[in-house]
């Protein structure tokens, strides 16, 4: 599970991420959602996704622009933040935005609360930023994402049996676009982070 992630300043790794990996900033990405905050469930991030066709009919722009986290959920209170990577191309509320809509959400880290409230960050193992796999869709006009996590591996399991799906930066532009590596990407086994207790006094990894 992933309920909530973090900024901490990464404007300028970002920005250099996106030009890196050739993406457009669109006209309503704007400062304020790179400074250090952290990112809860409804609340605007900065999102990475498929912004139209190139001009001469040879791959697609990719751009970045504000949405909002959360599919809406008219069976019970609450929005869906997250979807399983093993069941979601099967279920009727994920599966055309996964097949047709698919995002990458960055962050500089996210938490998560073991059994017995304690809450851990983590982190990737170069300090860089992380990218999570996710997917969008529109609700009266507006774009809502929402995570795609799986089972966690050996960095993670010891806090929470569930952790993000991850996407390295040269595979930005396969995520989004490349249908037929979709199964890949899910059934993966996940990059190593490290962990971090949140009062920052023990660090770990594994």
């Amino acid at each position: 599970m992933c309920c909530r992630y973090y900024y901490e300043d990464f404007e300028i790794e970002l920005r250099e991420l996106m030009k890196a990996e050739k993406v457009v900033e669109l006209p309503d990405f704007r400062r304020r959602n790179t400074e250090k905050r952290d990112i809860c469930p409804s609340q605007s991030a900065v999102i990475i996704h498929c912004a139209g066709p190139e001009s001469d009919g040879k791959g697609s722009i990719i751009g970045a622009s504000e949405m909002s986290w959360g599919f809406s959920n008219p069976a019970k209170k609450g929005l869906i933040i997250n979807a399983r990577a093993e069941t979601a191309r099967e279920k009727i509320t994920f599966a055309d935005s996964i097949a047709r809509r698919r995002c990458v959400i960055p962050a500089s880290g996210f938490y998560e609360w073991d059994p017995y409230k304690a809450r851990y960050r983590f982190t990737s193992a170069d300090g860089g930023l992380l990218l999570l796999a996710g997917f969008y869709r529109k609700e009266q006009g507006l774009p809502r994402f929402t995570v795609l996590t799986t089972e966690a591996n050996e960095s993670m399991i010891k806090v929470h049996d569930r952790m993000p799906v991850m996407i390295r930066r040269e595979e930005i532009r396969p995520w989004i676009e490349d249908d037929a590596r979709l199964p890949d990407f899910l059934g993966r086994k996940q990059m190593q982070l490290v962990c971090e207790q949140d009062s920052g006094q023990i660090r770990f990894s594994f």
